[in-house]
Formats: C-alpha cells, structure tokens, sequence
C-alpha cells in the first residue's frame, strides 16, 4: 500500500485522534482507508475499494454497500471530504482532495507564540470554558511546534533608543576586522538603565542571538569576561595598544556558542543569587527542558520545584510571566516584586490602550 506524503499523514492522524468518541479499531480501519484514498492519483471505484479492503466489506452487495455508507458519513465528519465524479457509461468513482482536508504551516514570531500562550493558559482557568478540551489540544500543538517547549518570553518592554540597523551592519563590519586582527576596541556603550559607559574590549567573538547582533570579550573596565548588545552600542573605535600585530590572544577555552545559547536568566547582569520555581501540571514534565541546570525536586502534589542560580534576575522573571499560570516564581522575594511590576505596568498601557 502506497502511503500520502508525511505531512498530509499527520495531518489525517491528528483530525482521526481527535474523535475520542470512536474505538481505536474503527480509528484505525477509518485512517487505513482515508490514506489509501487520499494515495490514489485517479478516482477509484466502490468496487475497487472493496477489493482493497476485503475483510472490512464482507459479505454481500447491500451490506457492503451499508458499510461504505456508513464510512462516506464517518470520514465526512473527521473532516475528510470524498468527491464523487459521475462518468457516462460506468459507474461512478470517489477521490479525496487532500488539499481540503490540510491546513497551511502556520509560523509565529515569539512575541505573538508568547502572547497565544499566556492567553490561552488565562483561558483555561475558566471551569465552564466552552471549548476548553479543543483549547488545551491546541496549546499542546503549540508546545510540540517550539519542539517541546514553551514559546520563549515576548519582549515585555521595549528596548527604546536602538540604533538603526544601518549602524549596527557599519559596525558589524568593524566587529569582524577587530576579531579577525585581535585590535583592542573603545565602546561607548548604554547601559539597561540607559547611562552609557566607555570601555575598551578585547574582541573574543561575535554571533547572532534570538534576534540581535552581540559580541563578548574581555571588558577592561569590568575586569573580566563580559557580552554586549551590538544595538546598544553608540561608538566603536579602533584604540591599538600594539602599532602592529595583535594586542590580545583569545582564550583557548572560549566558545562563542557557549554565549548565543545563553538563557536570559544567565546573562551577567549582577551577582550570582539564588532562586526558585514551581512548576504545575503539563509544565511539571517539561521542567528538565525549561530549566536544565537546575536542581530538581518533585512535590506531594507532583508539582516540582526548581532551584537555581541566576545572573540576571529579570530575564527569569519576564520568561516566568511567558510560561503562564503553571509556571511561578517562589524566590526570591524581590523576583515577585519585579513581576508584580511588570504585570502592572502592561496592564496600565493595556487600559491605556482601551481608552483611547
């Protein structure tokens, strides 16, 4: 047997799994027969479908003819529409049209999975939600589509006064002769409070992160190791401690992936400190994946609680606000202060928003 393309497969599985209401034997006869169909390049006959499928259209001609009838009906209301072309002088034949029975791929920007998420967990929490069985399957697509994750946290505030992407692509071309010459770099540089510093960086590496150009190296003024934000940078200038040759050599150990893959939650804003999250229902499973560093423990309640360090408190904190209802952030106290802050602050331009 001929089977259809991955994608329209998948796509019969899931319209054939959500009719809970059938044995598994049917759904299995019913997706065996709707594959089949959809295969065929040419309509096919009753009777060709009878001798494809013989065990299942047994005995004589009106109780087969009842059983397809019953299949027409069954496959029409999974979704799976079968046409039916007449022909003058033979009888008549059934194709499915695979293209009404799929969907287009759809693809979100984090910002907007973010926003689908969190809303959709918000909805749940409504006991006599209509639609609550058919919501919680599409939240469950949604996770599988961020391969088994929830999508990460939506820009909560804006990230005001970036420089054009015209400097920042003058500037990466800088970035890459500076790497590639090893030459001490000046950086004018704000700040997330938004002062702006000047530094002088040795250059270890560049890479492109979750939607922004950084750099890392070793920052003079800080003394030690540190990432920046290509689109906070006001000024880069050439400040050659050697005429010639290199003035630094780049770490043997230093993997720029080891920075791009950074989690929010570890980007080196303050002092290491000590946290922890609870994670409830289908987030429970996920916690390894969410918070792989952590140490784990599971609850009475088969909740499970997360305890980890973090370098960036805020970055954990607009991340636990994208989880959702399932996610909460039990430590530290000012963790929940500066999510409370957040929650207000959006809730103050959405009122805003609705007045204006």
């Amino acid at each position: 047997m001929n089977s259809p393309p991955s994608g329209r497969w998948a796509t019969l599985r899931v319209l054939l799994a959500s009719k809970r209401r059938k044995p598994a034997a049917a759904e299995a006869r019913l997706l065996k027969l709707a594959a089949w169909l959809a295969a065929r390049a040419v309509p096919v006959t009753r009777e060709q479908i009878y001798e494809a499928f013989p065990d299942d259209y047994a005995g004589g001609a009106a109780a087969r003819e009842k059983k397809w009838t019953r299949d027409k009906i069954d496959l029409h209301r999974l979704g799976i529409p079968l046409i039916f072309e007449e022909s003058e002088g033979r009888e008549g034949a059934y194709l499915v049209e695979t293209n009404s029975c799929t969907l287009p791929k759809l693809e979100f920007s984090p910002e907007e999975a973010a926003v689908l998420w969190t809303a959709g967990q918000a909805a749940l929490r409504t006991d006599d939600h209509p639609l609550a069985e058919d919501l919680e399957t599409a939240l469950r697509k949604l996770v599988v589509g961020a391969k088994g994750l929830p999508p990460r946290a939506a820009l909560l505030e804006a990230d005001w006064g970036a420089n054009p992407p015209s400097a920042a692509g003058k500037w990466l071309g800088r970035l890459a002769d500076v790497v590639e010459r090893r030459k001490l770099l000046r950086v004018a540089y704000r700040k997330a409070d938004g002062s702006v510093t000047e530094r002088l960086v040795d250059v270890y590496g560049y890479a492109w992160r979750r939607g922004h150009w950084i750099f890392v190296g070793h920052c003079h003024l800080r003394g030690g190791v540190r990432m920046f934000y290509l689109d906070r940078v006001r000024a880069l200038d050439l400040a050659p401690a050697q005429p010639r040759g290199p003035d630094y050599a780049v770490p043997v150990d230093f993997d720029i992936r080891a920075w791009s893959r950074q989690e929010p939650w570890e980007y080196f804003e303050h002092e290491p400190r000590e946290a922890l999250v609870r994670f409830r229902g289908s987030l429970a499973a996920l916690a390894p994946k969410l918070l792989p560093r952590a140490t784990l423990t599971r609850e009475p309640d088969n909740s499970r609680l997360a305890r980890l360090v973090v370098r960036n408190l805020r970055g954990l904190v607009r991340q636990a606000l994208a989880w959702g209802p399932e996610a909460e952030l039990l430590e530290p106290a000012e963790g929940r202060e500066m999510a409370r802050a957040v929650l207000a602050s959006l809730s103050d331009r959405l009122g805003k928003e609705a007045s204006r």
